[in-house]
């Protein structure tokens, strides 16, 4: 008789001769009833070494890395976005200039220039022949005029009275072009303006004229003014100022600011005066000096130091000193070991 059995090999793993209970143990026979296994012997059991570089541990470290990649490349981006803003939204370099100069007029300059000819003003050689002149001489600075004191006006304006007064005459070639070549080589561009002093403004605007006893006053030398109490006369100078800063110029020398001892009445007159409107209505970011006029009449050193200390009070930040002398290099010597004193040497 075949002996039965409880399964077949067909249906191996699949019938068995008691029901299967509890749960599935796959790990260490101690760990069945909580508290009776002893580790004992877990110091002899065999261990197996983990696998740092895993496929799961790769596609984690990959998945990581992109998203550092994406997340710099994001930030980057960003800024790049932001620099291209901010470049499209910045101020003007013109008004940048304006704001790096709003302090200019408490600044302490020393001004040792030289006055140079207007039409030397072109931008191109005679520039250059000027430049080399002023450095060889190691003068800071060069100082032309804009308003001659006979009223002439000695550049190319766009200003409406000017062209109706007819006041250009001999004008400088290319002075905004100048004032820029200047500027490159280290030279200071000063303009000087003569204020009141007019032959040519109060003939052709009597509103803007001095009078004295109801005529435009006259000189002896046959001089007329500007009267400081006329709006119009104010705003041609200021409209003259302002042209010249839209070209470049930050320093002014103003002379003829004084009416003459001969004219009787109240004028707001004196360069307080002028300069504190001028100051209001235009800004800070221009400086203006006061000229005074010095003639040296000595040739040696002694005697120039000696005249100079009599005219001058050096260390005042806003006057500078409109010196005529018979020998520049020794007046020039002079005026340097003189120590903070503003000067300009005619030609």
């Amino acid at each position: 008789m075949k002996k039965k059995r409880f399964y077949n090999n067909k249906k191996r793993g699949q019938k068995w001769t008691e029901e299967v209970r509890g749960r599935k143990i796959n790990f260490a026979d101690k760990y069945i009833d909580d508290g009776s296994g002893s580790n004992k012997f877990d110091n002899k059991r065999p261990t197996v070494k983990k696998l740092v570089f895993t496929r799961d541990n790769f596609e984690k470290l990959l998945k990581r890395l992109i998203i550092v990649v994406l997340s710099l490349c994001i930030i980057c981006t960003g800024y790049a976005v932001m620099d291209v803003h901010i470049q499209l939204n910045s101020m003007p370099d013109d008004l940048e200039a304006e704001n790096d100069l709003a302090s200019i007029n408490n600044i302490e300059l020393k001004i040792n220039g030289v006055s140079i000819v207007p039409l030397s003003m072109d931008g191109g050689v005679m520039l250059e022949t000027v430049i080399d002149e002023l450095s060889h001489n190691k003068y800071s600075s060069a100082v032309f005029d804009l308003k001659r004191s006979d009223g002439t006006i000695s550049y190319l304006s766009n200003l409406a009275t000017i062209e109706t007064y007819g006041a250009v005459s001999s004008p400088a070639g290319n002075m905004e072009k100048s004032i820029r070549t200047l500027k490159e080589n280290d030279v200071l561009p000063v303009a000087r303006i003569c204020c009141y002093k007019d032959n040519i403004a109060p003939l052709a605007d009597p509103s803007a004229a001095l009078y004295k006893g109801g005529s435009v006053y006259a000189d002896e030398g046959s001089n007329t003014y500007l009267n400081p109490n006329s709006d119009n006369a104010y705003c041609y100078i200021k409209d003259i100022v302002e042209e010249a800063v839209n070209m470049g110029v930050s320093i002014f020398v103003l002379d003829c600011c004084d009416l003459p001892e001969a004219v009787d009445g109240n004028y707001d007159d004196g360069f307080e005066a002028l300069s504190k409107k001028l100051y209001n209505d235009i800004g800070s970011g221009i400086k203006l000096i006061e000229e005074k006029q010095i003639t040296v009449n000595s040739k040696s050193a002694k005697s120039i130091t000696k005249e100079l200390e009599e005219k001058t009070e050096p260390n005042q930040g806003n006057v500078i000193y409109y010196i005529t002398c018979k020998n520049e290099e020794s007046t020039k010597k002079v005026l340097d070991s003189m120590g903070n004193i503003n000067y300009i040497i005619a030609k």
